[in-house]
């Protein structure tokens, strides 16, 4: 857990914990821009701007609404997969209690329109989900090789393409578990990393760095908007990605 913990601190210093929010701990939260009105052959660097756009344009506006101060947010852009596909996808690192930190997860995933948004607290000493993390020589992690690790692994068991989130040249596989605590990926924790320690042997440089366990939980998408004020920024949202479907013209 020690590099993990590591990578996270770098964000995690960021975040200043005010008294207000004393009880409250640093949670993580994994999204993407990227929906499925997205083409999926659309390029890598398409997609990315779209990322960019919405970093730029969006988010700050989502914690304003959401009553959170985004100078208090701390947020990356990186790559991260989901159900078999690696889009560029964004991590933030928001002090919160439980409750508010869901309730702005919820606003995310509605103003984007992400199927869920994952929260996740790494510090929590009775974290229920599993996680291992993939280390990749240094400077070596690209898009392409995150997607072929990913298909890989997901060929040796299905249970491994739920997802899976980069940090710099690393990739964090966590072992989500639904309401009634069974993992979605259909695996135990043990077994969960010793496939994905089979999958790190066919890789040359790979390792496995790093296990241990986490408080995570998915956060769906709500049906109707968490808050009014939401559905202009979700309409910028959805004018961003007509914008990304269609191309430039040539000069």
């Amino acid at each position: 857990m020690l590099l993990l913990a590591r990578l996270l601190l770098l964000l995690a210093l960021l975040t200043p914990i005010t008294p207000a929010l004393a009880q409250a701990v640093v949670q993580h939260f994994f999204f993407e821009a990227v929906t499925d009105d997205v083409p999926a052959d659309l390029p890598y660097e398409a997609r990315q701007r779209l990322t960019e756009r919405t970093y730029n344009d969006l988010v700050p506006a989502v914690l304003r609404e959401s009553g959170v101060d985004a100078a208090g947010a701390a947020i990356e852009m990186r790559m991260g997969g989901y159900q078999l596909r690696t889009n560029p996808s964004l991590h933030m690192a928001v002090t919160l209690p439980d409750g508010p930190a869901d309730g702005l997860a919820a606003a995310l995933a509605w103003v984007l329109n992400q199927d869920s948004v994952l929260v996740a607290d790494f510090s929590s000493a009775d974290g229920a989900t599993g996680y291992a993390l993939i280390r990749f020589p240094d400077g070596t992690l690209t898009p392409d090789l995150a997607q072929r690790f990913f298909l890989a692994a997901a060929a040796l068991d299905a249970g491994l393409g739920g997802g899976y989130t980069a940090f710099g040249d690393s990739m964090l596989f966590l072992n989500l578990r639904g309401a009634d605590g069974r993992p979605y990926s259909g695996l135990s924790d043990a077994d969960f990393t010793a496939a994905l320690g089979h999958t790190v042997a066919t890789f040359p440089g790979a390792a496995l760095a790093d296990t241990g366990r986490a408080d995570a939980r998915l956060i769906e998408r709500p049906p109707t908007a968490p808050l009014p004020t939401l559905a202009p920024l979700r309409a910028r949202h959805v004018a961003l990605i007509q914008q990304t479907r269609t191309p430039e013209p040539a000069r």
